[in-house]
């Protein structure tokens, strides 16, 4: 017997808008559920275990021979993204010079934003390393540490002090990204096996999503509302959260996409990415786009690209 069709789920509150009653309108499919974080869906992909899931956009490229993404669904932000902060003992990213910084082991894109923006817009080289998730911890032996999702969003409502430290300075690596290249920011997109596509297109499973997107777009008070109790925060925050969040991987979108993974992965070959629609089948994710002509002098260090919906 086969197993039944598989797709991950990223145990955050920020996909839970684009799965808004996924799992009743698939009731009576073959069609499983796998919850985690980003690096576990990630391996669970490419091992072949999960076939469609939200996934690290770096993550997405090093596999671009194996899957394809599903156009108009995203997480991404122009600007700050209250998910996906570095919290510092340093007042400045430009101190970051030399010290070690803790990155979260549930993270890939956002590792890697880490790394790029300290060598191209704050001209630092820190060490790195990475561990569990867990800011006190991370920032006993570090003088910063990376947090996602929301273990972030609850440490940045906080903003509680670190036992015989005090409180962190916070970045908002969103919001440092603008800051340099004036683009949205890609965290994930919602990747499929090659092999699952014929699948994926018998079981209706992408129209379905779009209709829970919609749908979830338009209940964000009661998603917020239903996940408070979880995180301890109140409905309105994580309402604010959820308006903040693009999820439809525009132009724009796609453009700040490409100047990451372009920065990320010497040699990617963009039109390697390839996205995947049931009635058109594959196309190029990046075509008529250009990433951003970014400027890495310490003086200007923002783009001349244009930004629009």
């Amino acid at each position: 017997m086969t197993r039944p069709l598989t797709l991950g789920v990223i145990d955050y509150l920020n996909v839970e808008p684009l799965y808004y009653r996924l799992e009743e309108r698939l009731a009576g499919r073959e069609v499983a559920f796998v919850r985690g974080v980003p690096t576990a869906l990630n391996r669970a992909l490419a091992a072949g275990e999960i076939d469609l899931a939200p996934i690290s956009a770096i993550a997405a490229a090093q596999l671009a021979d194996r899957v394809a993404i599903l156009p108009d669904l995203a997480i991404a932000t122009i600007g700050a993204v209250k998910t996906v902060l570095l919290f510092s003992w340093m007042a400045d990213p430009r101190e970051l010079d030399g010290v070690r910084i803790a990155l979260s082991d549930e993270s890939a894109t956002s590792a890697e934003l880490v790394k790029i923006l300290a060598r191209e817009f704050w001209r630092v080289q820190p060490r790195y390393s990475v561990e569990p998730q867990n800011l006190e911890l991370m920032l006993r032996r570090a003088a910063a540490a990376l947090l996602i999702g929301d273990g972030a969003l609850v440490e940045s409502a906080h903003r509680r002090d670190i036992p015989g430290r005090g409180q962190p300075y916070v970045f908002d690596l969103g919001d440092e990204w603008l800051k340099w290249t004036g683009l949205p920011f890609v965290f994930a997109l919602w990747a499929a096996r090659r092999a699952a596509l014929p699948l994926i297109r018998e079981l209706g499973v992408v129209e379905a999503l779009y209709e829970s997107k919609v749908e979830g777009l338009a209940h964000i008070p009661a998603i917020a509302r239903a996940y408070a109790p979880r995180l301890g925060l109140p409905p309105g925050v994580l309402s604010k959260y959820l308006y903040d969040l693009r999820y439809d991987l525009t132009p724009a979108d796609r453009a700040g996409l490409l100047t990451f993974l372009l920065l990320a992965l010497p040699g990617f070959n963009p039109d390697t990415l390839l996205c995947w629609h049931p009635a058109r089948g594959l196309y190029a994710l990046f075509a008529g786009i250009r990433p951003a002509p970014v400027v890495t002098d310490e003086a200007f260090s923002y783009s001349l690209f244009p930004v629009s919906s």
